[in-house]
């Protein structure tokens, strides 16, 4: 999406997606440099996307059957995020007996979806270093679509489908339903939520989800900041009723917006430009919005109750819901 977005902006760009991608981690090495953020955003650390082109045929196209029919094992494998971990197991089993539990922990920014295709890699490695034909059963579609999809560019799913290929004639992958009570499933899964103890590290790349959650956080704080900084009389006024920047709230009704920011058809604004002789109302009051929201005489039958400071943002937030209701 980043790219196409580039590439319909900048039309005179060499187009070239590896071109525009070292352009994209450039511009945000720099700002992570230039903002003190090198630190705590290592790019370097992130999954990264190949083109299709340089992704080997047999790699991107498996055939993946779904039983063998000869096979010796069967492994049951599972991932999941508890207490703040991610963590997975993998489960073998010879006719119901359990012969070999592997379990990893990953670091608390990787996912599920990560820790479901590591456990189906380590299983296919299982199967080659042993030479072993097993059978294995997983409750995450999403790890199966992606292992069957020809489109895939994320390179760690394309390692683990690299291990597949590696693996041909000795696997078999099979979904099964979660929470079904299929007997080698709830194994693996108790072992995974033991993963946090007994589980060895293993070092993943982190998710770019995680970088668009880094981004979001420091560009939150950085706004903020300057949010709470800004001393004029409309930045003051705005943070009695919204005190911190709010991502979720949205306000696209004009009237509110001359009412927060003061900036509107009121006289004492329009006098600063000279637009209006005079910044008073009609009763000798400054005729700022407060005057006429709260307790202008003239249109006391639309006055509204003024809020104590404390009550400032729930106030605001009752307006806004109400003129929408009113105006939907």
């Amino acid at each position: 999406m980043m790219l196409s977005a580039m590439k319909n902006i900048t039309p005179s760009l060499t187009t070239d997606p590896l071109t525009i991608r070292r352009r994209i981690n450039s511009l945000i090495s720099r700002s992570c440099r230039s903002r003190g953020l090198a630190g705590t955003i290592e790019l370097d650390k992130f999954d990264h996307y190949l083109l299709l082109s340089d992704i080997p045929l047999n790699v991107r196209v498996l055939n993946l059957p779904e039983r063998l029919d000869d096979n010796i094992f069967e492994v049951y494998t599972d991932g999941l995020k508890v207490a703040g971990g991610v963590r997975f197991s993998v489960c073998i089993l010879n006719k119901e007996i359990q012969q070999k539990t592997i379990c990893h922990k990953l670091e608390p920014n990787n996912i599920v979806f990560q820790a479901e295709l590591a456990a189906l890699g380590v299983a296919a490695d299982w199967a080659v270093e042993n030479n072993t034909k097993i059978n294995i059963f997983t409750d995450s579609k999403s790890s199966i679509d992606a292992l069957k999809s020809h489109r895939t560019k994320s390179n760690f799913v394309n390692s683990i489908k690299n291990k597949f290929r590696l693996a041909k004639r000795l696997v078999g992958l099979t979904r099964v339903k979660a929470q079904a009570g299929i007997p080698g499933n709830e194994l693996a899964d108790q072992f995974a939520k033991l993963a946090t103890t007994n589980g060895e590290l293993m070092n993943l790349p982190l998710p770019y989800s995680y970088l668009k959650f880094q981004l979001k956080r420091i560009l939150l704080e950085s706004w903020n900041d300057g949010y709470t900084q800004y001393h004029s009389a409309s930045g003051t006024r705005i943070r009695a009723y919204v005190p911190p920047v709010d991502e979720k709230m949205l306000i696209c009704i004009k009237y509110i917006l001359y009412f927060l920011t003061g900036h509107g058809p009121f006289p004492c604004y329009l006098s600063r430009f000279k637009i209006l002789s005079s910044p008073y109302s009609e009763c000798g009051a400054i005729a700022d919005p407060d005057r006429y929201v709260f307790q202008c005489r003239y249109i006391n039958e639309f006055n509204l109750g003024r809020p104590t400071e404390n009550a400032k943002p729930l106030w605001l937030e009752n307006i806004c819901l109400v003129k929408l209701i009113v105006t939907s």
